[in-house]
């Protein structure tokens, strides 16, 4: 029997959304925050029910519709983004995908504020759009709906502590994975950030995560412990590393270090991290953030990740940017005892002809030694070019769709993102 996502999340979400509309309304209005891409490639060694696939592929990713309304002291969005994938050989394939987020953050007082948001992801290809996933799976419907409340007391100009929860409710209807991703995942997290100067910020959090698996599998509770430090030498070099713990079936240790540097118009990220398969590793290029962990989606309860990764984001020149991500990871191990080895890799070039129209061309490539579910290797590689149109302008707030604010964490949709019981030793 399927259990139910938990209630208590959905409850306060709609309590506090008709507070929000019982304000008088100041609206931002409506506003396409993202272009309209059409692309088209070459996908080689895709997979669908163990069996190898390549064919051409055409991709209609419409804007993101974005609905914003703001008061004095709250901002509320609300935004949808639809994508159709086309294949020429192989029709069945054909699908929609959808991603949608709901955002409301509020100020209560001088001290106290609010964020809350739920976002519903629904994708064929959860390879490409989990970004932040190092489990590499077949093609075949990927649901999951995910809300998180937080609030944050400033207790100080340099010190605040953040009490949040996180709701997950997660299918995957691919005949290989046998419901074992299906699950429901609640989490609560406690998390002191402090400045100690205008360079230095320390962290120490504390988790706890309980999944409750829709099949005949085992609930699994994990907690999660860790102290980060981060320096800015100046705002286009960082630094930050974390250490800390992790307590379930097994005790691990978890950790990251990360170094960003800018050079010009680019910005450039290299980072080693080690940590549980609920928790994200390296930090967005060029956006500062706190060292608190982030829920994950697309994971099973006990992974430990070791993870290299590299990136590279930003314009060259004024018409040319460019978008490079590099990781290798050491994930769990096979159903045959094997360690599972993964490398992903992601390249792309931007040319701007106007302000409204570019053209792109990316190369993907995923591979893994063997995987946990089909038990054979896997080697997919996407080569694709396209144009972007931007069909309206973008919202003048920064807590529009992409936007995360630092006094909150952010259920992460999809790679940078973008991850069985054992850990390898």
């Amino acid at each position: 029997m399927r259990r139910r996502p938990s209630l208590g999340l959905s409850f306060i979400s709609t309590m506090l959304l008709s507070a929000a509309w019982g304000q008088e309304p100041h609206p931002n209005g409506f506003y396409l925050t993202s272009p309209l891409t059409l692309s088209a490639g070459y996908d080689d060694g895709f997979i669908s029910n163990s069996t190898k696939y390549t064919d051409i592929v055409t991709l209609l990713t419409g804007p993101t519709f974005d609905w914003i309304t703001t008061t004095h002291r709250t901002t509320f969005t609300v935004d949808y983004q639809p994508e159709v994938e086309i294949f020429t050989n192989y029709p069945g394939f054909d699908a929609w995908n959808h991603a949608a987020d709901l955002r409301l953050t509020h100020q209560i007082n001088s001290r106290w504020n609010l964020d809350l948001g739920d976002a519903f992801y629904s994708t064929m290809d959860s390879t490409r759009k989990l970004v932040n996933s190092l489990i590499l799976l077949p093609r075949g419907r990927f649901d999951q709906n995910a809300s998180y409340l937080a609030l944050v007391y400033h207790i100080n100009g340099a010190t605040k502590i953040t009490f949040r929860v996180d709701d997950a409710f997660t299918t995957v209807a691919i005949p290989v994975v046998a419901g074992r991703l299906d699950n429901v995942t609640n989490a609560g997290t406690v998390t002191l950030d402090r400045s100690l100067t205008s360079h230095q910020q320390i962290s120490a959090s504390y988790a706890f995560v309980h999944v409750s698996p829709l099949s005949s599998y085992s609930p699994t509770s994990v907690s999660f412990a860790a102290l980060g430090y981060s320096y800015n030498f100046n705002p286009n070099f960082l630094f930050r590393i974390t250490a800390g713990s992790i307590a379930g079936s097994e005790t691990a240790f978890n950790g990251s270090a990360t170094l960003e540097k800018r050079l010009g118009g680019v910005w450039l990220a290299a980072g080693y991290q080690r940590y549980l398969g609920f928790f994200t590793g390296l930090t967005p290029v060029g956006g500062t953030t706190g060292n608190e962990p982030v829920f994950a989606n697309g994971v099973t309860p006990n992974d430990v990740y070791e993870v290299v990764s590299a990136r590279a984001s930003g314009q060259i020149t004024k018409r040319l940017g460019i978008k490079v991500a590099g990781q290798k990871a050491v994930n769990g191990v096979a159903l045959n005892g094997q360690g599972i080895h993964s490398m992903m890799g992601q390249a792309q070039l931007d040319f701007q002809i106007t302000k409204q129209l570019a053209l792109f061309a990316r190369v993907d490539h995923y591979g893994q030694n063997i995987n946990p579910f089909f038990n054979q290797s896997l080697s997919r590689n996407r080569y694709f070019g396209g144009l972007e149109i931007t069909l309206g302008k973008q919202p003048e707030t920064d807590n529009r769709h992409g936007k995360i604010p630092q006094d909150s964490t952010v259920i992460v949709p999809p790679v940078d993102q973008p991850l069985d019981e054992k850990e390898e030793k």
